[in-house]
C-alpha cells in the first residue's frame, strides 16, 4: 500500500475519531440535560402533591365554614321567629 493511501486512511480515521468524540460529548450534554429534567420533574411532582394537600385542607376548611354559616343562619331564623313571637305576645 502506498504512503498516499495510508495517509488517506489515517486522515479518515482521524475524522472518524473527531466525529466519535463529538458524538460522545453531545451524548454527555444530553445525559446532563436529561438528569436536570428528571430532577425538575421530581420537584414538580412534589410541588403538585403539596398543592393537592393544600387544596384538600382548604376544602375541609371551606366545608367547616359552610356548616358554621348554616348553623348561624338557622339560629338567626330562630331568633327572628322568637323575637316576632315575643313582640306579638307583648302587644
Amino acid at each position: 500500500m502506498s504512503n498516499e493511501k495510508l495517509d488517506i486512511l489515517i486522515e479518515g480515521m482521524n475524522e472518524l475519531r473527531l466525529v466519535a468524540h463529538a458524538l460522545m460529548d453531545r451524548q454527555d450534554e444530553l445525559d446532563a440535560k436529561m438528569e436536570a429534567l428528571t430532577m425538575e420533574v421530581h420537584q414538580l411532582k412534589n410541588d403538585v402533591a403539596e398543592l393537592k394537600q393544600d387544596v384538600a385542607e382548604l376544602k375541609e376548611g371551606q366545608d367547616r365554614h359552610e356548616r358554621i354559616l348554616e348553623t348561624l343562619a338557622l339560629r338567626a331564623l330562630e331568633w327572628n321567629n322568637f323575637r316576632r313571637d315575643f313582640i306579638r305576645k307583648s302587644s
